[in-house]
Formats: C-alpha cells, structure tokens, sequence
C-alpha cells in the first residue's frame, strides 16, 4: 500500500491545495519510512514524491521539523558512487526544503534546514564530489540557505568552510 502511494504521489501533477492536503493527511511519515528502509528503487520513489511535496514551502518547513532532512542527508552521502539518480532527487528535494525556509514568516525561532556544523560542511564537500545536476541543487540550496532568517549563521560556516579548504590546498 505505500509503495503504491508512494509511485502515485512521485508522478501525479498536484496543485499546492492537493499537497497541503496530502501533507496533512500523513503522507510524510510512510514516505519517511521508504527513504530508510526500502530498496534503492523504492527510496528513489519515495524521494521523487518528497520532492513533489517539498515544493510548497509550507510543506518545506514541516519536512524540516518532522525530521526529513537527516534522511535525505544519508541518502547523498550513502550513495555518492552507487546512484546518482538517487542523489540528484535527494539534491533538489534539500533545495527545496532549503527555498522554504526563506520563505518564514517572522518567526520568533526559524527554522533551520541544517543542524550542525558538520552537516554544513559534509553537504558543502559534496559539491566537489557529484555530477553537475547534484552540484546545481546544493549550490541554490545554500543560496536560499544564505537568505533565509538563518542567512548570517550559514554565511559564516561557510566561511569557515572555505577557509578550511583553502588552508588545506595551500598545504599541498
């Protein structure tokens, strides 16, 4: 049964009420559950619907807040060399969470689409290793990422990120 909700909601064309309303219903949890435990084929299902979600950044937000993030994450880093069909729909599924979040409303605390400091330069160190499509994704995710409430937070690790890189090029 989510197999087949999954494959519906990766291919149908829904409007931004039909998402809500699918969202709303519960389709994050069973979609949650493909991403960590189903076959590379049900994951890239699973990832495929996420993404057709995540394009409404109500939907974006409450991905960050249930957890979706980290999943999605895993899946870049877990299959940098096996799938990068894969990657490329987990790539544009964290762009998309990533727009929503410049999207927030004055919220007293904002929503932030990554966690920690290794998590910023894990996603940034993986623009040096994927194809151009997933490169692409990461690169505008961290560009809403550097407009969004957290903008100052994100533009200094990635200072440091790159400061990081730079000393360890000068090194060689």
């Amino acid at each position: 049964m989510k197999t087949m909700m999954a494959s519906t909601l990766a291919e149908l064309e829904l409007t931004d009420h039909n998402k809500a309303s699918l969202f709303e219903g519960g389709a994050l949890g069973p979609l949650l559950h493909l991403v960590s435990c189903g076959d590379v084929r049900m994951k890239k299902v699973a990832v495929k619907a996420l993404q057709n979600l995540s394009s409404l950044p109500a939907n974006g937000l409450q991905m960050i807040k249930e957890g979706a993030v980290q999943p999605l994450l895993g899946l870049l880093f877990q299959h940098i060399s096996s799938s990068s069909s894969l990657c490329e729909l987990a790539a544009a599924t964290i762009m998309h969470l990533a727009l929503s979040t410049v999207s927030q409303e004055s919220s007293p605390t904002p929503i932030s689409l990554l966690e920690s400091d290794n998590d910023t330069f894990r996603l940034f160190s993986l623009i040096n290793l994927t194809g151009s499509n997933v490169q692409q994704n990461i690169l505008r995710a961290f560009h809403a990422l550097c407009q969004s409430p957290s903008a100052l937070n994100i533009k200094t690790k990635l200072t440091e990120v790159t400061r990081g890189c730079v000393c360890v090029y000068v090194q060689f």
